[in-house]
């Protein structure tokens, strides 16, 4: 239980919104892998569009805003296994700023969830702080100190919190209810 949770604090999803710089109607699409310890290349129509996509890395899809990807594969990084798909049709956001995640579900399946950003401004020193469950792995709180801000997050699921701007250290993750057992690494969240 330990070695999964531990997978949900290094590939769980955390976005920090960017600041007033993007306005909502900016268009920002982006590709985040978070299948562990799998390599991965991603196929549109037979066609490998990004080779060797590492489990943390990410990839601006933005380019393809507003389009149906036909045949989307994911293959272990060159072989023919299939890790995802084939995707007879993949819809790509025509607009907004999106997070689209390759990730194991609830009972360790690779999936591609889709989730909208939220880029609304936050009250002056404030900064908000997106927290996904993208592992194979059963729900689980977020622990910070006596507090639980995030309770019975399940995989998919995801919760904003909006925080005083600065450093956020000494959070952990624990089964919904249990005891924190691994700890989630430090985020400097910007006002």
């Amino acid at each position: 239980m330990k070695r999964v949770l531990a997978g949900i604090a290094a590939i769980a999803a955390i976005v920090v919104a960017p600041g007033a710089a993007n306005a909502q109607d900016d268009t920002q699409i982006t590709l985040l892998h978070g299948i562990p310890g799998v390599t991965v290349d991603v196929a549109v129509g037979g066609e490998v569009l990004l080779p060797g996509f590492e489990p943390g890395a990410s990839q601006d899809l933005t380019a393809f805003a507003g389009q149906t990807l036909a045949d989307l594969t994911v293959f272990v990084a060159g072989t023919e296994d299939i890790a995802i798909g084939p995707v007879a049709e993949f819809p790509v956001p025509d607009s907004g700023n999106w997070t689209v995640i390759a990730h194991l579900d609830a009972d360790g399946v690779p999936s591609v969830g889709v989730f909208e950003n939220n880029t609304s401004m936050t009250a002056d020193g404030q900064g908000r702080l997106t927290v996904r469950h993208a592992a194979a792995a059963p729900a689980v709180d977020l622990v910070v100190g006596e507090a639980r801000p995030i309770e019975n997050a399940a995989n998919g699921a995801s919760a904003e919190l909006e925080l005083p701007a600065g450093e956020i250290s000494g959070a952990q993750l624990a089964p919904t209810g249990g005891d924190p057992i691994v700890d989630v690494p430090t985020v400097n969240l910007q006002a």
